[in-house]
């Protein structure tokens, strides 16, 4: 178990952001937000909007966790009837995501903020709409994580 401070001290240190959420959540905030849990009994943090939880992590490795993009997973799976949420998210979104340019329900794609192969998940929360450009350029790399 690690003590608060540890977390902050590294956070401060990284130039993340920090919050405590109480309960002894703690939620770090760089290019990437983490959830930690420092005081649970097996030290545990995974990134918000994938699956896989680390365990044994320190306050260094959440920062950590904050900065790159998770690893490639190959085993995630695409939902095979994806109409009924384009449509859900049409009625909100109706500019391209990424270029801002204005969508048709037919010229919208889905896509998804995490891509799968870095561990997204494939729900609506981890959903948005691009143009077919944006799109297939994106692919599954995480541009918008390079701070060139």
């Amino acid at each position: 178990m690690y003590n608060v401070n540890q977390v902050i001290k590294a956070a401060n240190k990284a130039g993340v952001e920090f919050k405590d959420c109480g309960n002894g959540h703690i939620q770090l905030k760089g290019q990437l937000l983490v959830n930690y849990y420092p005081q649970s009994s097996k030290c545990s943090a995974y990134v918000a909007g994938t699956r896989k939880r680390r365990t044994w992590v320190s306050p260094a490795q959440a920062v950590e966790m904050t900065k790159a993009p998770p690893p490639i997973s190959p085993n995630n799976k695409r939902r095979r009837n994806t109409k009924p949420i384009k449509e859900k998210l049409f009625r909100k979104i109706k500019n391209c995501h990424w270029c801002h340019t204005p969508l048709t329900l037919e010229t919208a794609t889905l896509e998804h903020i995490i891509p799968l192969h870095r561990g997204g998940l494939d729900n609506e929360n981890n959903m948005t709409l691009a143009c077919d450009e944006c799109n297939q350029k994106r692919g599954h790399d995480m541009p918008e994580l390079n701070e060139e």
